[in-house]
């Protein structure tokens, strides 16, 4: 009896000793420096390590990438510019497609409520391209600021694509791509997003006079990058169709959402003893380095900063 309570004696101390160990993750002590901290645009900065870390994260300072807003979005006052790519190209109708918006459109997808609605014209405000060679070659439209167009009640807008081929004519092709609006931040051009970009948009192809019953090679479509106009080779009768947007409401503001560090080292990757890094534009930047240590027992960060001034 004696000895069973001396085995469950030994048996608990060793016991309560397992329960009493920690077990925890260690900070990381990794040291960086930087070779230089003051540089010229296209210089390459050298951030010295010593220590060790499991994972590495850097923040140049730029937009972007900037430490200041790895928790806050960046959200920021801007106004709605539409831009697009056309290319239009083989036979003779080449006025064959106009750009147009409604602020009364139905929303259904029919040739009568696309008839009933009022649609105002605006294609002599971007550059759509002439006939131009037998195969697409895109060219640019320009931008149009079109806040103005969005009614104050905040109802949507419908951009639409007016689409005709003469009769007696010679097919032409007509395709738009990259069909966007953008919110453009006035004081920083360079914080610009894409508020709807051409899936965004949705547009919707109707088909008008010309079609009941007649087969097109290759038929007007469209799919998930482009708009395409087409028509028969030679074509004996008028034919009108149309590429109608979804609701687009008016975007006061455009957030880019959270600025992201470069991953430059995971737990498996080999240690390293430096990081290099080159700044394009002048300036003061606050390098940062997230540096962490993690395990199934936690995980401990450290931020260390480095002023870095960029000049010309």
């Amino acid at each position: 009896m004696k000895i069973l309570k001396y085995k469950l004696g030994i048996f608990l101390a060793f016991l309560s000793l397992g329960c009493a160990k920690e077990y925890h993750v260690e900070e990381p002590t990794l040291q960086i420096t930087a070779a230089k901290t003051t540089v010229k645009v296209g210089d390459i900065v050298v951030f010295n390590f010593d220590g060790n870390a499991d994972f590495i994260s850097f923040y140049s300072g730029e937009k972007g990438m900037d430490y200041a807003f790895h928790n806050k979005e960046r959200i920021y006052q801007s106004n709605n510019v539409l831009n697009f790519r056309s290319a239009k190209y083989a036979g003779n109708n080449t006025d064959c497609a106009h750009l147009k918006y409604s602020t009364d459109f139905n929303g259904q997808y029919d040739r009568a409520s696309i008839r009933a609605a009022t649609w105002v014209d605006i294609s002599n405000q971007f550059t759509i391209p002439p006939i131009v060679g037998t195969s697409a070659t895109f060219s640019n439209s320009g931008d149009l600021e079109i806040s103005s167009l969005f009614p104050a009640n905040g109802k949507p807008v419908y951009f639409g694509w007016f689409f005709t081929t003469q009769a007696n004519s010679q097919r032409t092709q007509f395709q738009v791509a990259e069909f966007k609006i953008q919110g453009v931040v006035t004081q920083d051009p360079s914080l610009s997003g894409v508020v709807y970009d051409f899936v965004d948009c949705a547009f919707k192809l109707v088909l008008g006079e010309g079609f009941d019953g007649v087969t097109v090679s290759p038929a007007p479509n469209i799919n998930s990058t482009r708009i395409l106009w087409s028509g028969t080779f030679a074509n004996d009768t008028f034919k009108e169709g149309w590429a109608i947007s979804a609701p687009l409401h008016k975007s006061e503001q455009v957030n880019l959402g959270l600025d992201k560090p470069n991953p430059i080292k995971i737990v498996s990757d080999p240690e390293s003893a430096s990081y290099q890094y080159v700044y394009k534009t002048p300036g003061k930047y606050l390098a940062t380095f997230l540096i962490a240590n993690s395990s199934v027992y936690g995980r401990k960060e450290v931020v260390k900063q480095i002023e870095i001034n960029v000049e010309p």
